[in-house]
C-alpha cells in the first residue's frame, strides 16, 4: 500500500470525525441524518481495506471532492471557521476541511501512482 493511499484513507476518516463533531455540536441546518460522515467514513474504510484494488482510490478522491465542492457551494463553512466562539463546532471544521484538502491532494497523487506509473518521460 502506497503512502499516498494511506494518507488518503486517513484524511477521509479524520474529515469524517470532524463532521461527526460538528453534528453533535449542534450545527444549524444539519440534516437529521447527515450523509457526509457516511460518505467520508465508508470511502475511507474502503480505501484502506481494499489495498490491492485501484478503484477505491478514485472513490475516495470523488468522495472528498463531492463534499468539498458541496460545502463550498453551501457556504456556511466560512462563518463557522471564522467564529471560534462555538468551540466544538470550530474544532470540527478545523478537522474536516484541512483533512478534505489533504485527501484531495493525496487522492490525486495516489491516482497518478496507480494508473499512470507506466508512463515514461519523453
Amino acid at each position: 500500500m502506497t503512502k499516498s493511499r494511506l494518507v488518503l484513507g486517513g484524511a477521509l476518516l479524520v474529515a469524517c470525525v470532524g463532521l461527526v463533531i460538528e453534528f453533535f455540536a449542534g450545527v444549524v441546518d444539519f440534516p437529521t441524518i447527515p450523509p457526509g460522515p457516511f460518505i467520508l467514513g465508508i470511502s475511507g474504510i474502503v480505501v484502506l481495506a481494499l489495498g490491492r484494488a485501484r478503484w477505491p482510490i478514485v472513490l475516495g478522491f470523488v468522495a472528498a471532492l463531492f463534499l468539498t465542492v458541496g460545502g463550498l457551494i453551501e457556504g456556511s463553512v466560512w462563518h463557522r471557521i471564522a467564529d471560534p466562539g462555538q468551540t466544538a463546532d470550530w474544532i470540527g471544521v478545523l478537522l474536516q476541511w484541512p483533512s478534505q484538502v489533504v485527501a484531495l491532494v493525496a487522492g490525486a497523487l495516489a491516482i497518478r501512482q496507480a494508473y499512470f506509473r507506466r508512463l515514461r518521460p519523453v
